[in-house]
């Protein structure tokens, strides 16, 4: 927290590591014997499955990273003049959420791990978010707040 204030940023993850190494790694970790997905860095942001790139931000609540994944069309649905593509019906509860976040999680850019919050916007002001580790609803917030004109948000019923 910076002066009672949620400090997020955006994050561009780096090449290196490369994500499917990390992904690897995590699934020998957890034990899995085969990987089906893996996210990869495209386009300034993290590619998983056929969506579109997650644009990236990151902060700390009480000193533990949080990795929040937002998907571009539904945030450029928010800023005036951008043309999106609808994105699948239901894309975020068939989201191998762990998967996605496991090797996210172990990234050397977040000393100690992250807790990974993939966010869906159904609709104006509220937000839906699946968590991988500990949920931040606020720094979720906090990241919407700051990628749209809309300045209170709340999650989704």
């Amino acid at each position: 927290m910076l002066d009672g204030m949620l400090s997020v940023e955006p994050w561009i993850p780096p090449a290196s590591p490369d994500l499917a190494i990390l992904a690897m790694e995590a699934a020998d970790e957890a034990g899995l014997a085969s990987l089906r997905a893996w996210p990869s860095v495209s386009k300034g942001g993290v590619s998983f499955g056929q969506l579109p790139p997650f644009l990236c931000w990151r902060g700390q609540v009480d000193e533990a990273w949080h990795l929040v994944l937002l998907q571009a069309r539904e945030v450029g649905a928010l800023v005036h003049g951008a043309k999106t593509a609808p994105l699948p019906t239901g894309w975020l509860e068939a989201l191998d959420l762990e998967a996605l976040a496991r090797p996210l999680a172990r990234h050397p850019a977040f000393p100690g791990g992250t807790s990974v919050h993939v966010v869906q916007l159904p609709g104006t002001e509220a937000f839906r978010v699946r968590t991988f580790g500990t949920p931040a609803p606020d720094l979720v917030a906090e990241v919407l707040k700051r990628t749209s004109h809309i300045q209170i948000w709340h999650l989704a019923d």
